[in-house]
């Protein structure tokens, strides 16, 4: 009659713990908070001396002793790292099989080495795998009893039951966090995009003899690839069309820092060459190692009917002329800028008449690709500038609208950026 009434009072005991932790799942946000809730509750429900979680490591698939009550957790500051084949947890984990341990030092799985660290004693041992269908979450185990020398079958069933709503709460939590991480770098990413738009061009300059139009698409949320066009004396304007090697986050911070590092130096009267020798060598001091950027910078005299440029391992521009005749120029270009420092940059001249417009862009223009990965070519190109006329809005939309329709329902593969000078 004893043991009916020692197993009842078990038996509402181990309820009473599934209740806590069903409330747990529900009303805990915070993962390490949880993790403490669970051991607690573990070494409370099955009166054990010490209580331990083992989790496997997302990233290294290692089994590691994430969280520990009782003397071994006084001295865990960090994860500990489970050798395959050592221990109980580990075996568990391999064999996905719950062990009842009512001597440690007889089996020949126990690990003592926590042990000898910790100066603790294991006599018993209760361990359960966790998991949820087929993800493997880790292992969970409670040692010695307070009020018995070694855990029984009754005790393994109660902490089964336990586990499963163990592993439920962890996989619900990471899930969480997982969706938290992601609403947190789409708020990230939308404020990098909004800073990174800060730095382009928000009005793009336009006089009696000048007009200047532009395209600007990132193939992601943000891009390598930049533009500007500014007045440094009065009839006197500079531009830069650019791209960073690369994309996401490592480009457009490269992009901004060097966007910046070029309106500091282009003084009035400064000659292209001048300006792109300085900033080249001013990123060879600042580029990480592996990234270069390609750029054409420019000087725009429209009084002179002049446009000076130097080029930077960038693709020539177009020119559509008056009569519609369109024409990739010969240039004079050198490597990107970032990898060779006190490069020589030489000098480009276009004479535009009146009518007549040059077109400057990045590689996404003629590296767009279709399904079956081939490129916009050069020739469906001229032949948009050729019947586009002579205005620049009307151009500019022309090549965004080729371009999409041979990508076609392909995503685009790199940044692309357009920027039109006409001189009236």
């Amino acid at each position: 009659m004893t043991t009916t009434i020692d197993e009842l009072e078990r038996s509402v005991n181990l309820y009473r713990g599934l209740v806590e932790v069903s409330a747990l799942i529900n009303s805990i946000t915070d993962f390490n908070e949880l993790l403490s809730a669970i051991l607690d509750v573990a070494g409370r429900v099955m009166h054990a001396e010490a209580s331990s979680l083992f989790l496997i490591n997302e990233l290294t698939s290692d089994l590691e002793l994430t969280i520990a009550r009782g003397p071994v957790g006084d001295a865990l500051s960090h994860p500990i790292k489970i050798p395959r084949g050592r221990g109980i947890a580990s075996w568990v984990r391999e064999n996905r099989r719950s062990v009842l341990v009512t001597d440690a030092y007889q089996d020949e799985r126990f690990y003592p080495e926590l042990d000898r660290s910790s100066g603790f004693v294991t006599r018993s041992i209760l361990c359960i795998p966790l998991f949820q269908q087929e993800t493997e979450i880790g292992a969970l185990q409670v040692l010695n009893p307070l009020d018995k020398p070694h855990f029984d079958r009754l005790d393994l069933q109660a902490f089964e039951a336990y586990g499963n709503l163990v592993a439920t709460a962890i996989a619900k939590m990471r899930a969480i966090e997982r969706e938290r991480e992601q609403k947190q770098l789409e708020k990230d990413l939308a404020l990098a995009t909004e800073i990174q738009h800060s730095f382009l061009p928000d009005v793009l300059p336009s006089t009696e003899l000048l007009s200047v139009a532009s395209h600007y698409r990132p193939a992601r949320n943000i891009a390598g690839d930049f533009y500007d066009v500014f007045e440094r004396n009065p009839g006197e304007f500079y531009f830069v069309v650019g791209d960073v090697a690369g994309k996401g986050v490592p480009a457009a911070l490269l992009m901004a820092q060097a966007l910046s590092m070029l309106r500091l130096f282009v003084h009035p009267g400064m000659s292209p060459t001048d300006a792109l020798a300085r900033w080249n060598n001013r990123l060879c001091d600042r580029t990480i190692h592996g990234m270069f950027i390609t750029a054409i910078l420019g000087k725009i005299l429209p009084e002179q009917h002049l446009i000076e440029f130097a080029v930077a391992g960038h693709c020539p521009p177009w020119l559509r002329f008056e009569d519609g005749t369109v024409e990739e120029p010969s240039i004079l270009a050198a490597p990107p800028l970032g990898i060779i420092r006190n490069q020589i940059y030489e000098l480009n001249q276009i004479h535009l008449s009146s009518g007549s417009h040059a077109v400057f862009y990045t590689d996404g223009l003629i590296e767009s690709f279709n399904a079956a990965r081939k490129p916009l070519s050069a020739e469906r190109v001229k032949k948009v500038l050729a019947e586009s006329g002579a205005d620049l809005t009307t151009a500019v939309a022309a090549l965004i609208k080729a371009e999409a329709e041979h990508r076609g329902e392909v995503a685009p593969h790199d940044d692309l950026t357009i920027l039109a000078i006409g001189l009236k």
